[in-house]
């Protein structure tokens, strides 16, 4: 049984929320943009058609019916806080490697949250540290450091990133799901994206 939200299926799911809300896009479109089989892709769209957020109105073309739906499920079956995560000093670091932003540096440069002083980004996810980075290894909720680097798990990631403030921010639907699925500080943040974007409010219900 296929998941879409698991690996690199998930790609068709970051680019249905980005290219697919009330739009119609085909399987090649899909295929072309995610870099996956035809035959997992087809697999993929027909268990999202079986949840019913994805509708099917032309033979070759589908539509993300339901967004808010896929968001909220999409929350259910992550957790970033137990992803693995380099917590490092010197935020000179970032100069030097591919990241984008997401939790609660995110937060404040997409919607202006009240900034704190912790840099949350994604990295390559083949990133090691070396020696002079004096890097620690724990789980993102652990917060040991001001600049937090997350090993992408897909360089899908990066996918419709966006420059904001002068830093790369993730897009908007991953970034609410990191930040719902984080949890705790991360949901007063959640707040302001979710205004922005007109996504679903979920602390209200």
């Amino acid at each position: 049984m296929v998941n879409g939200f698991m690996g690199k299926s998930a790609r068709v799911i970051m680019y249905l929320l980005s290219e697919a809300w009330k739009k119609p896009v085909s399987q090649k479109q899909i295929v072309e943009a995610t870099g996956l089989s035809k035959g997992l892709v087809s697999r993929i769209m027909s268990w999202l058609i079986a949840k019913g957020v994805v509708k099917r109105p032309y033979r070759t073309r589908f539509v993300l019916e339901y967004p808010e739906k896929l968001l909220i499920d999409w929350i259910g079956q992550r957790d970033i806080g137990l992803k693995n995560a380099y917590f490092v000093d010197d935020a000179a670091i970032l100069k030097r490697l591919k990241h984008t932003h997401t939790l609660f540096s995110g937060a404040w440069l997409d919607s202006g949250y009240l900034r704190n002083d912790i840099t949350t980004v994604y990295v390559n996810k083949d990133f090691l540290p070396t020696p002079a980075m004096r890097a620690v290894e724990g789980k993102v909720a652990d917060f040991k450091t001001k600049i937090v680097l997350i090993p992408a798990e897909d360089e899908f990631n990066f996918y419709a990133e966006r420059k904001l403030k002068g830093g790369n921010v993730v897009n908007p639907f991953l970034l609410y799901v990191d930040l719902a699925s984080l949890g705790g500080m991360g949901l007063t943040a959640l707040q302001q994206v979710a205004e922005k974007h007109r996504l679903p409010q979920i602390l209200n219900e």
